[in-house]
């Protein structure tokens, strides 16, 4: 299990410049789940597991949705994320996921599956002296959901990047409804699980650039 104290204590800081974060040198890698895993999704139904990492890793996560030790599967270079930015202040803190290397069938099942608002953690790991992994070094440094997603793909290789911001995106989020296709599929019913997946009447609503007005005007 991961540390369960502040990352400013120790082993990450001492404050007798023999913490981890207190060396010149330190060297890390990054565990990544993405809580994919949707019993009413028929495609992306399985929770990933990766790390920067160029070797598997087992680690029994805290926050992982399948209990025990899971297999991080090894990405290296091809696992990307922006800077982690801390703040006493409540406002969004957002990352950018890049995954590089996808297959053609992996960007086709996230394209068609709702994995707007799934969750995503990222541990860091700090290796001891002997270059070894200890689960008591390793600690939490990104809970979010992702917020969208963009893919590319090339002739020789293709890229999926997610927006993960933390939950506090919630507070910043406009009220209303997003009017189009893609969120309309997903929307489930008054009172029931049935999807609105046949629903195409917002298809062209990107067309309109005034505002919808609703109801009576006084």
């Amino acid at each position: 299990m991961a540390y369960s104290g502040s990352r400013f204590q120790s082993p990450l800081y001492v404050g007798d410049k023999t913490g981890e974060v207190e060396k010149n040198q330190i060297k890390t890698f990054h565990l990544m789940e993405l809580h994919f895993d949707d019993s009413d999704q028929a495609l992306l139904n399985d929770n990933l597991y990766y790390t920067d990492n160029f070797y598997d890793v087992s680690y029994d996560s805290s926050t992982a949705p399948d209990s025990g030790a899971n297999t991080y599967q090894a990405l290296g270079k091809f696992l990307t994320f922006g800077s982690v930015v801390e703040s006493t202040s409540i406002k969004v803190n957002a990352i950018t996921v890049g995954i590089s290397g996808v297959n053609t069938a992996d960007i086709s099942d996230i394209v068609h599956s709702n994995v707007v608002n799934k969750r995503v953690v990222i541990y860091r790991t700090f290796l001891d002296s002997n270059n070894a992994f200890q689960t008591n070094r390793t600690f939490l440094l990104f809970d979010g959901n992702i917020r969208n997603f963009t893919c590319s793909e090339g002739p020789e290789t293709s890229s999926i990047n997610f927006s993960v911001a933390t939950h506090w995106a919630n507070f910043e989020a406009q009220n209303g409804r997003i009017t189009n296709s893609s969120t309309q599929f997903f929307t489930k019913k008054y009172n029931s699980t049935e999807k609105f997946t046949e629903d195409r009447g917002f298809e062209y609503s990107s067309v309109f650039v005034k505002d919808v007005h609703w109801g009576p005007t006084n």
